[in-house]
């Protein structure tokens, strides 16, 4: 039996102390490697609190390499090496870091530790994750990219070692300019600014914009890790519905007409994390709206090559005659997200600014994994690689459709199949006893995704789950709806 005490009056919430004290037994050798720990379910009944804070409190010592966690075994205390460091023996630096940094700092850092659970670690071994938005390691083309990096060093010798163009490798910047106008955005070299991924693109926009107050209008829900940049730079997110077939347009204009945002961003295609992808006649009304007002768009087009069934719809910069919208793509979601390279293409004025500031931040960009990118793209490896890209994803979205249809109740969530990318939204149901905690209650059946929550600035109108496949095979998928099913069947079972 393990002894620990919980105190039901404590602030401290009752899995925090659960860690604390199997720590505190680790620590002082009353728990020794290799020795068992109760199952959530003889622990739970032990300490007279629901099964789900126990597997949470499980799931942080795993995280923090406390214990080891097998599928179908009880947990067991991880042999670690004891090493003295500030953080085991309480000490502290002579600076309040806290204290010293920023208010906009020290809000960012409050974000990064909410985000951290779902997005900054790996699940547990036993756990399916359906919230990460990685990529599935087993499809990345290694031995492909390994010989471009090869030829690229080759061909291009020290030129790459060297700092290179400020906006980016330039014939890497020649090859998007083309392969945009495959998707009707007639720009040319000049006009793309390579990007240390979309996120990096994001954040040189809104630095270029930031001005304390401006208010910039979003998608509700949007791409989660937008709110804590904007607020970062003083900028205020002004929250738009999205609908059935995209932004709330007569809501952006009731907006538009009483507030003069600096910037509207959108994600017209497989939209995060709704999956929605908006018609030709919605992002001509946008650019319209846009223009009469003239407000710049922020285009992300973060899954834009993942279109693997029904009718192509043109980006909205490919609409863009003024020069309004600054269009954000990336190889991350379709390459893999380790090389960490986007691009902007805008306007060349504009585009001459956002080199600029990102010339004070970081002075130069990557230049050898440009030269490979655009090597192991000039040489066809690129569309092969969609093309596998494309088989597999159909098939994977296809079996997790099926799964939803087969595994959950009409009566627990509602969802809108999309027609490519990687992510479904879950509209649940009010359930007749809701659960205080939708993450823990899954991580008792061995499945993880991302809550609505975080997706929306203000109140969430409702309870929402996004199902990212991107990282899981068909087999995996499946398991990980059959589990996700007998979550939401204790959630919705009258007891």
């Amino acid at each position: 039996m393990l002894l620990l005490t919980i105190d039901e009056r404590s602030p401290q919430p009752i899995y925090q102390q659960i860690i604390a004290g199997v720590r505190d037994m680790i620590a002082g050798r009353v728990l020794l490697p290799g020795e068992k720990l109760p199952s959530t379910r003889r622990l739970a009944d032990q300490l007279a609190i629901h099964r789900s804070t126990v597997a949470t409190a499980y799931q942080e010592l795993w995280a923090l390499g406390f214990i080891d966690l097998s599928p179908g075994s009880c947990p067991r205390v991880r042999d670690r090496m004891q090493m003295a460091t500030a953080a085991d023996s309480g000490e502290k630096g002579l600076i309040d870091w806290q204290a010293a940094a920023s208010p906009a700092a020290a809000a960012l850092w409050q974000a990064h530790r909410r985000l951290a659970p779902s997005a900054g670690r790996e699940a547990a071994p036993a756990v399916i994750s359906f919230a990460s938005l990685d990529m599935d390691r087993r499809l990345f083309p290694l031995e492909s990219f390994r010989a471009c990096l090869d030829r690229a060093l080759k061909n291009h010798g020290d030129a790459l070692l060297g700092y290179g163009a400020r906006a980016g490798f330039p014939p890497l910047r020649e090859y998007l300019a083309r392969r945009l106008q495959s998707h009707g955005i007639a720009v040319t070299a000049d006009e793309i600014l390579i990007t240390n991924g979309s996120q990096h693109g994001l954040d040189l926009v809104f630095r270029m914009l930031a001005a304390p107050g401006r208010a910039v209008a979003v998608e509700s829900p949007t791409y989660n890790y937008i709110f804590p940049l904007l607020r970062f730079y003083g900028l205020k997110p002004v929250e738009i519905p999205l609908r059935e077939g995209g932004m709330d347009l007569d809501a952006l204009a009731a907006t538009l007409a009483g507030e003069r945002p600096a910037l509207v961003y959108t994600m017209p295609t497989f939209q995060n994390p709704t999956g929605i992808t908006t018609g030709q006649a919605h992002r001509e009304r946008l650019l319209s709206l846009c223009e009469a007002h003239r407000i710049p768009i922020l285009e992300d087009g973060f899954e834009e090559e993942m279109k693997y069934s029904g009718r192509v719809v043109l980006p909205v910069k490919s609409m863009d005659k003024r020069h309004l919208v600054i269009y954000c793509g990336t190889f991350s979601k379709v390459l893999f997200p380790g090389v960490r390279i986007g691009w902007l293409a805008a306007e060349r004025e504009c585009v001459e600014r956002l080199v600029a500031i990102h010339r004070f931040s970081e002075i130069a960009p990557s230049t050898i994994l440009q030269a490979a990118i655009h090597e192991f793209c000039h040489s066809g490896h690129y569309d092969r690689h969609i093309g596998k890209m494309h088989r597999a994803y159909r098939k994977r979205m296809q079996a997790t459709v099926r799964a939803l249809h087969r595994h959950i109740a009409p009566e627990w969530a509602e969802w809108t199949e999309p027609s490519g990318g990687f992510l479904i939204w879950l509209r649940l149901k009010p359930p007749p006893r809701p659960p205080a905690d939708w993450q823990a209650l899954l991580a008792v059946h061995g499945v993880e995704a991302a809550t609505g929550a975080g997706f929306f600035c203000g109140e969430t109108p409702g309870t929402y789950l996004r199902l990212s496949i991107s990282p899981l095979d068909e087999t995996e998928i499946s398991d990980g709806i059959r589990r996700l099913a007998a979550a939401l069947r204790e959630a919705y079972t009258p007891g």
